[in-house]
């Protein structure tokens, strides 16, 4: 486990501590309040909901998912009266790219390098990643990626059955 701290300090600086989804959200915000346009990668089905769920409390801003690497799938992600939505085929260019973190897990089956090339063919300022349950540093995925913010989100939990 001291190996681990370790390498957490080498790769990555704590900024804030995020509690919660209500903290993950407003973290989330306030890190891309000065962004116009937010694209989303993430697994198709596993990361979906996630994007969606992060692009609620941004949904003033132009945004967009990007279903794995297929660039060309790109969608607009639309308020309606339903919550978040898929919309219009939309171009992946964006002020933020969000890698979210099913990305690197590896049922998925993305490598680093893989990533880097879709990285190379869009148009960005900005690379965040969000993921649960560090998947990035475990799959070295923060050493082999330009990011330039980490959120991490640790769920714990229970499963109880009412007496």
């Amino acid at each position: 486990m001291a190996g681990k701290a370790v390498l957490v300090s080498i790769f990555m600086e704590k900024l804030q501590d995020v509690k919660g989804l209500g903290g993950m959200l407003n973290g989330f915000r306030d890190l891309v309040k000065d962004d116009e346009k937010i694209a989303f990668v993430g697994s198709p089905g596993f990361c979906t909901p996630f994007a969606l769920f992060l692009g609620y409390p941004v949904r003033e801003k132009e945004l967009a998912f990007v279903p794995g690497l297929a660039r060309e799938k790109t969608r607009q992600i639309v308020a309606t009266e339903y919550g978040m939505e898929l919309g219009e085929a939309v171009s992946a260019d964006a002020d933020v790219i969000v890698i979210l973190g099913g990305m690197a897990m590896p049922k998925i089956g993305v490598k680093p390098e893989e990533m880097r090339d879709f990285l190379a063919k869009i148009k960005y300022k900005k690379l965040m990643g969000v993921c649960f349950m560090s998947i990035f540093e475990k799959a070295g995925w923060c050493q082999a990626l330009p990011f330039d913010l980490v959120m991490n989100i640790n769920l714990e939990g229970d499963i109880s059955k009412v007496k």
